[in-house]
C-alpha cells in the first residue's frame, strides 16, 4: 500500500438484497476497510438483518441466506457502528455511486448531515486504464493478478480487491504527476476528468494551464449504472 496518499480512507462495500434503496432494496452485508498512511488496519464486517427475505437470485450471486442473517445486528445497529467507524474519513468504493446511495440511505439516522466524501475506483480506472474490454471488479482485479481473499460478490472479500486495486490506481496517477499534488484532493478531481484528457491533465498539474484544464476536464459524465457494481 506504499502508494495510497497520507491519512486515512475507508474502503467500503455493500451486498444488498437490490439495485436501489429507493425500490425497496436492503444492506445484508457489510465491510468497511480502513487504510491509515498506506497500511491495511481494521475491518468492521458484518452481515445485517434488515428484517426482510434474501431474494434467491441475491443468493445465487452473493451465497448469502436469509436463514445466515438471523441474530444479525439490525440495521439500526449496523449503520450506527458503522457511521461511528467511518467518521469523516474518505471512503472508496467500486463504483461508488452505488454503495453511497445505500449509505446515506440506510445510515441518514446517524450521519446528522455529514458529508459523505468517495472516492470511486470504476471512475478512476476508466482514466488511468482506458480500453478495458469490462471495469467490472472482478474483471479489473483478474487482469491485474490481484488474488481475491475470497468469493468475490461477498463484502470482506470485495474491500479486499477494492483496497488492492486502489493501490494500483494511485501507483499509477503517483506516476503521471508531481509528487507535491498527488493527494486525496487531486484523486477526487480526477474522478471527473474527462476520460481522452486524464493523462494530459495528470501531467499539467501545477501548471499556469491548469486551473483552465480543471475547468474544461470536468465536462464529461461521471454517472454509471448500479448494474455494473458487480
Amino acid at each position: 500500500m506504499n502508494s495510497i496518499p497520507s491519512g486515512r480512507f475507508v474502503v467500503l462495500d455493500f451486498e444488498t438484497t437490490g439495485l436501489s434503496p429507493a425500490m425497496g432494496a436492503r444492506v445484508i452485508e457489510v465491510s468497511a476497510r480502513e487504510v491509515v498512511d498506506g497500511r491495511v488496519g481494521q475491518e468492521f464486517l458484518t452481515f445485517v438483518d434488515p428484517g426482510v427475505r434474501v431474494p434467491a437470485e441475491i443468493t445465487q450471486i452473493t451465497g448469502i441466506t436469509t436463514a445466515m442473517l438471523e441474530g444479525a445486528p439490525t440495521t439500526a445497529a449496523a449503520m450506527r457502528q458503522l457511521t461511528s467507524f467511518i467518521g469523516s474519513s474518505p471512503i472508496v468504493c467500486h463504483n461508488a455511486g452505488f454503495d453511497r446511495k445505500f449509505y446515506e440511505h440506510e445510515a441518514n439516522d446517524f450521519l446528522e448531515g455529514q458529508r459523505v466524501r468517495t472516492l470511486c475506483t470504476l471512475l478512476l480506472a476508466r482514466r488511468l486504464f482506458p480500453g478495458r474490454a469490462s471495469y467490472r471488479l472482478g474483471s479489473l482485479v483478474g487482469e491485474m493478478g490481484i488474488v481475491p481473499s475470497g468469493r468475490l460478490h461477498r463484502a470482506s472479500a470485495d474491500t479486499f480487491v477494492t483496497t488492492q486495486l486502489f493501490d494500483r490506481i494511485c501507483a499509477d496517477a503517483r506516476s503521471r504527476c508531481r509528487p507535491e499534488h498527488f493527494d486525496h484532493d487531486m484523486l477526487h478531481r480526477l474522478q471527473r476528468v474527462r476520460i481522452a484528457g486524464a493523462y494530459d491533465w495528470l501531467a499539467a498539474l501545477g501548471s499556469p494551464d491548469s486551473a483552465s484544464q480543471r475547468n474544461s476536464g470536468s465536462a464529461g459524465s461521471v454517472t454509471q449504472s448500479a448494474s455494473s457494481v458487480h
